[in-house]
């Protein structure tokens, strides 16, 4: 995909693992019973480096040929993590044995149309343990919809000398637009890309629904990586379920 082909190079520096996410991923850990970590679209590698570090087996995929290269490289020290090119329709090729945890983050899950989500889910729940759970992330678009928002916060890096912009063009509630504009200072001319790529929503009820048929039982919402309690006014939708 172009659109992160052409992240790659400050996809770390953009999408860093917050203090939240470790502290999560670290008491996920302390629970002493994880097997395989598998993660979905895991981009640069960066979320399954806690896991990987702690010496467990792990692995991820992308859809992305660049970020598949910078995440084996990343992940390149541990002999127990494997990446591999592919898609969410791949998880079952991919992830072979079963998994303890699926992680889903960085509002990948939206990138397919929601019967394409929808299908990854009960895949998902195919080769997720009886014990094991799923982590998703994505943002909360009920609000985004509700309230018309267009416009992103502007995202920088550092020291200004990265800026991220998004936008959103809505067509209808199923479908929008997320037009974004790159800015990467090196020295003389900035350079500049833009990149335009269908988002199709999934509205916090859908996803409850999504997860239920999927399989997975025991669902809960938080607003954050921290906890929060999701609300309507959540900026994002943070999602943990286990098998039934």
């Amino acid at each position: 995909m172009a659109f992160y082909t052409d992240l790659c190079e400050v996809y770390d520096a953009l999408f860093p693992v917050s203090e939240a996410q470790r502290a999560l991923f670290e008491s996920i850990l302390a629970a002493g019973r994880l097997g395989l970590v598998a993660d979905a679209g895991c981009g640069s590698g960066a979320q399954l480096l806690p896991f990987a570090s702690a010496g467990g087996e792990c692995v991820g995929f992308d859809p992305d040929p660049a970020l598949v290269a910078r995440a084996r490289a990343k992940l390149a020290p541990y002999p127990r993590v494997r990446v591999e090119e592919g898609g969410f329709s791949d998880i079952s090729r991919i992830v072979s044995a079963p998994a303890d945890l699926i992680l889903c983050l960085g509002n990948s899950l939206v990138h397919v149309p929601q019967e394409e989500a929808s299908r990854f889910l009960r895949d998902a729940a195919g080769v997720t343990t009886g014990e094991g759970e799923i982590l998703l992330q994505i943002l909360n678009y009920e609000r985004l919809l509700l309230g018309k928002v267009t416009a992103l916060p502007l995202m920088h890096a550092d020291e200004g000398a990265i800026e991220f912009r998004r936008g959103y063009v809505w067509e209808g509630d199923r479908k929008v637009r997320f037009q974004t504009a790159l800015r990467i200072s090196e020295g003389g001319q900035p350079r500049i890309v833009r990149n335009d790529i269908p988002l199709y929503p999934i509205y916090p009820d859908e996803l409850w629904e999504m997860l239920e048929r999927a399989g997975f039982s025991g669902i809960r919402f938080f607003g954050d990586f921290a906890g929060s309690d999701f609300s309507p006014e959540s900026d994002a939708l943070v999602c943990r379920a286990g098998k039934r």
